[in-house]
């Protein structure tokens, strides 16, 4: 494979550069070839004039191109508002082929219906790059169809077609002109043709996880209950003005569902606090804020790059997110892609969302930066030493670190203020000599049970427990052996019911305990009570020997009461305390 790259300025030199592209081809056998076309702000008149000389000059040449927020060109991220790239392919069984799809609804039926149109074509493909408009088809759906639709192993990257003010987004291809409701899929192919796609984040969580609790679509109206945009608005003070789109660009959401853990950018603020996001957030899944940490993210652009390298690409295709580009600044955002163009000669633009299959499917993110490495025939590696190293731009480092750092503690101290509240929470429920439930917490969980108790087939049973003769332990030995008392025999009964974590045990008082246990019969319950009873009295303790216990044991009735269920587990244990101790009764 060959990449040829250049700067459209006017016909005559365009047609020029191209009849040059086309020598090299007839030279070297090149019997097919495809060709971007990124435009970042240039107009139709060049876009059109300059596919009129492609098309005379190389008629046998796929092109596919689309609008960009920056270009790439000779590795850097640059402002040339239009830079067209050619790759030959060497080998005579090589070949790129462009399908180009309107999506006019929400459905995407189009979109299914082209798959099965072109499945003989998938089928050999060796992979399949994607051009879209993001904003104006349904995403989520459009890749829940590729995902069907494509062969599981097929290699899918790709990036979305970028608007702004000065542009609208659209994609084109060959016989196609732009459209802002498409995708253009560039399918390759070829018995010598390889490709390894990989995708960089680098961004870090920054807080807790918050859940979302309402969203319609796009629209992300509450999170844990609040308006979304407290987020932005309450922790780091930005507003809801003409600038909050670049603004919160730079804290996008990690979004985590059903397994995946996907970049998430809001577009826009609504009156009532909703966040319009760039693609449908789900109900019910867990957003966190993150920040862009430069060492994790030029940490990551590095084992990228070595990656790569090691697969020995001729040409490298790079969409790179303008968000992350707004994070870095223009002049700093091109240390994330001169790595690349160190290891073989790239192509890309400044994407509004980027497309990578992954080992769960296919992935929309945003904020991210998606690299493909193509080649024909065997790798050539390229040493080491020549790729270049990859460091944070000298002018930033130092406020970078700031950031960092703040961050960091900004994140330790939110994880231990979690972790103190959980101390607090499990301190406020738990005896603080035994260690198990405390008298409200076993009387509330008791009272919760029982309360919800709806029919005959829903039953559970209590057993009361109170230790033999403890008063005796008490005054003979000291309080201090009796809180060893209490302290083993507490944890023998969570050895016993070690096996069940649905079962409560608690201190309901001095040396009393109860246990609730959830979907037992009462036969069941009493077989427990026996074992804890055998186990209490096998305890061997250095002062006062051997304690024994006497248990009480109910199973709930249909309608019975909290209440009166305790009131059966008291008596219950009265009567085994009546009858001689050291024993279990059942009522």
């Amino acid at each position: 494979m060959k990449q040829f790259q250049t700067l459209y300025e006017n016909p005559d030199s365009f047609r020029r550069t191209v009849r040059e592209w086309q020598a090299w081809r007839t030279l070297h056998h090149s019997q097919h070839a495809f060709a971007h076309l990124f435009l970042n702000g240039a107009d139709e008149t060049a876009r059109v004039e300059a596919i009129r000389i492609l098309e005379s000059e190389m008629p046998d040449c796929e092109y596919i191109g689309c609008a960009a927020s920056g270009t790439l060109f000779g590795g850097e991220i640059s402002t040339h508002d239009f830079v067209i790239n050619l790759t030959a392919f060497e080998h005579p069984d090589s070949n790129a082929h462009a399908v180009q799809v309107e999506i006019a609804d929400s459905t995407a039926d189009s979109l299914r219906s082209c798959l099965k149109t072109i499945s003989p074509d998938l089928e050999r493909a060796k992979c399949l790059e994607l051009l879209l408009t993001i904003d104006t088809i349904p995403i989520a759906s459009v890749c829940t169809l590729l995902d069907e639709g494509l062969p599981e192993t097929l290699p899918v990257f790709g990036g979305g077609s970028f608007a702004d003010n000065s542009a609208v987004a659209s994609v084109f291809s060959k016989g196609h002109a732009p459209s802002e409701h498409a995708i253009v899929m560039l399918l390759m192919e070829g018995s010598a043709f390889h490709v390894k796609s990989l995708c960089v984040t680098g961004w870090r969580p920054l807080g807790s996880a918050q859940k979302v609790t309402h969203a319609e679509g796009r629209v992300l109206h509450t999170l844990n209950g609040h308006p979304a945009f407290d987020m932005y608005d309450h922790y780091l003070k930005i507003p809801n003005d003409d600038h909050f789109f670049y603004n919160a660009l730079e804290f996008p959401f990690i979004l985590s569902h059903n397994g995946k853990a996907l970049l998430r950018h809001a577009l826009a603020c609504l009156d009532d606090g909703s966040l319009v996001m760039s693609t449908d957030i789900p109900e019910g899944s867990n957003l966190y804020l993150t920040y862009g940490d430069p060492e994790t993210m030029i940490e990551s652009v590095k084992q990228c790059a070595d990656t790569i390298r090691d697969f020995g690409p001729q040409v490298i295709a790079v969409f790179d997110c303008f968000g992350r580009k707004t994070f870095w600044g223009l002049e700093a955002a091109s240390q994330e892609t001169r790595p690349f163009e160190s290891l073989a000669p790239t192509y890309g633009f400044c994407s509004a969302g980027e497309f990578i299959r992954t080992e769960t499917g296919i992935d929309h993110q945003n904020c991210s930066f998606v690299v493909a490495g193509m080649r024909e025939g065997s790798a050539v590696i390229c040493p080491t030493d020549d790729v270049p190293k990859v460091s944070s731009d000298s002018s930033s480092e130092s406020s970078m670190s700031l950031v960092s750092r703040l961050a960091n503690f900004i994140n330790t101290a939110t994880e231990e203020v979690v972790q103190a509240n959980k101390r607090l929470s499990q301190m406020a429920i738990t005896d603080r000599l035994t260690g198990l439930l405390n008298r409200g917490e076993i009387q509330q969980r008791i009272n919760q049970r029982f309360a919800a108790h709806s029919g005959p087939d829903d039953f559970s049973s209590l057993i009361m427990l109170d230790l033999d003769d403890f008063k005796h332990v008490n005054d003979t030995y000291g309080h201090k052996e009796g809180d060893t008392v209490l302290i083993r025999i507490s944890s023998t009964l969570l050895k016993v019911l070690e096996h069940d974590p649905a079962v409560d045990v608690g201190r309901w008082g001095g040396e009393e305990f109860m246990i609730l246990l959830p979907g037992y019969t009462l036969q069941k319950a009493q077989e427990i009570a026996e074992k804890i009873r055998i186990s209490v009295a096998d305890l061997h303790f250095d002062l006062c020997g051997s304690v024994t216990c006497s248990l009480g044991v109910v199973c709930s009735a249909p309608g019975e009461s909290p209440d009166e269920i305790t009131y059966r587990a008291d008596l219950a244990l009265y009567r085994a305390k009546h009858n001689g101790k050291n024993q279990v009764q059942c009522l």
